[in-house]
């Protein structure tokens, strides 16, 4: 697996948030917590899910673009990219759930983004 691999990973995977949050945003804000059927939110969220995911297709398109954009400073750009943006996703959940309680812990939404963290530290170190 190169950082090229990863690149195209993290493009996937945000692509797939980004559908969900698209054409399915109660299921995506299900796992948090975020969706209670019958609510005023509830029927906000769906809104706010489709206008979210336009920037997440755009991050995805330039996860996928990233290797062939930015040449010899790859490395560089994984560190932002794929550990710095990747932790403060991170971050922001461990806050919503642990100090707001807005949120509950979804594995299902944490463990791809550490396992990306990872990949792109191992890969950037090699």
């Amino acid at each position: 697996m190169t950082l090229t691999h990863l690149f195209k990973a993290q493009a996937v995977y945000v692509w797939f948030y980004a559908a969900m949050l698209l054409f399915a945003a109660e299921f995506a804000a299900t796992g948090p917590g975020w969706y209670v059927e019958g609510t005023e939110m509830a029927s906000n969220f769906k809104a706010f899910g489709q206008v979210t995911a336009i920037p997440l297709i755009g991050l995805g398109v330039f996860a996928w673009m990233a290797p062939t954009w930015v040449g010899d400073n790859l490395k560089k750009v994984a560190m932002i990219f794929g550990v710095y943006l990747n932790l403060g996703f991170l971050a922001m959940q461990g806050y919503q759930i642990l100090m707001a309680e807005t949120a509950k812990f979804d594995p299902i939404g944490v463990a791809p983004t550490i396992i990306l963290i990872a990949l792109f530290l191992w890969k950037i170190r090699a």
